[in-house]
């Protein structure tokens, strides 16, 4: 009984993804923006907040770091939608990172990511 019990716990630990597993991803989106970080990065969150998929929001938590800033979208545990923004000299950077690898993002977030980063 102690054995199905580990493993079922091992079994739910890994389905779940850490921002480091997201992160790891090859950006699909790498731009560069004349608008400073932090703008970009509050323009994401709040677009990502009011996109919907299937009637819920894509939602947007934004981190900071000193001068880096990051949005996620978390689906259950997994930060799904991760997009890494830095200070460049002109501007900033903008990284848009997506966890499943086998499946195409919606447009409706990578076109926020884009118009916010423009």
């Amino acid at each position: 009984m102690r054995n199905i019990i580990i493993g079922s716990g091992l079994a739910l630990l890994a389905g779940c993804a850490s921002v480091g597993d997201t992160r790891s991803n090859p950006p699909l989106l790498d731009l560069k923006s004349s608008r400073p970080p932090q703008q970009v990065a509050e323009c994401i969150r709040d677009a990502w907040q009011n996109t919907t998929v299937l009637g819920v929001s894509v939602g947007g938590i934004l981190q900071t770091s000193g001068d880096r800033y990051a949005v996620l979208a978390p689906d259950a545990q997994t930060p799904i939608h991760l997009v890494d923004l830095a200070s460049a000299p002109s501007g900033s950077t903008v990284r848009y990172h997506f966890y499943r690898t086998w499946q195409s993002p919606l447009e409706r977030v990578t076109d926020a990511v884009r118009s916010c980063a423009g």
